[in-house]
């Protein structure tokens, strides 16, 4: 996903922890800050992002605490030119929003959000509309990154323990030597963040 200076925040998830808040929030917080080798962000059912370590601020400020990943993707015109594979990630987010749906039931924060991305973007429209992808848990995507060039992501969705809350933790790890390389790269050369397109 590509960057932005003013990245899109939630607005809707009633029983979205914010950051700093709910059961154990400072302690898994903690944890994520502590991976420093994979970029890792913990996020909510309604795709709030609550936590993420620095490489992966680094690599989108999709990734910073505050913003929802439904908003960023498909409000934000910029991110399909970032990717060649855009039904891929449009079909990955619409996927994880509406796999969460279906595990923990309507709620108007899960109503709000579909509904404004229903009006506002055509591109989810079309994602929503298709059936869901088969895991859309774990995949893999190419990410065109401003600094350090294009990488293939693997990422990986595991529960740290709060099913009911419907936290997910998402881990990603390169995929072959050159990517491997590339993320080092953004891990090691000491800049604060992707810096938004122009």
């Amino acid at each position: 996903m590509p960057d932005e200076a003013d990245p899109p925040r939630d607005r809707a998830g009633e029983d979205a922890w914010p950051a700093g808040t709910g059961p154990d929030a400072e302690h898994l917080q903690q944890v994520v800050e502590s991976l420093q080798e994979v970029p890792a962000v913990l996020r909510t059912r309604h795709l709030d992002v609550l936590a993420s370590n620095r490489l992966a601020r680094r690599l989108s400020a999709a990734f910073e605490p505050g913003v929802n990943l439904g908003r960023y993707t498909f409000l934000n015109p910029v991110v399909p030119t970032f990717t060649d594979d855009w039904g891929r990630v449009s079909g990955v987010v619409a996927s994880s929003l509406r796999t969460s749906l279906e595990t923990h039931l309507e709620d108007p924060g899960f109503r709000s959000l579909v509904g404004e991305l229903s009006a506002r973007s055509d591109d989810f429209s079309r994602a929503w509309a298709r059936p869901s992808l088969p895991d859309p848990s774990a995949g893999r995507l190419d990410w065109d990154h401003p600094v350090v060039g294009r990488m293939r992501l693997a990422f990986q969705d595991l529960s740290p323990g709060y099913e009911r809350d419907g936290v997910v933790l998402t881990l990603w790890r390169p995929v072959g030597a050159e990517s491997a390389r590339r993320l080092d790269r953004l891990r090691t050369m000491g800049i604060p963040a992707a810096p938004p397109p122009r």
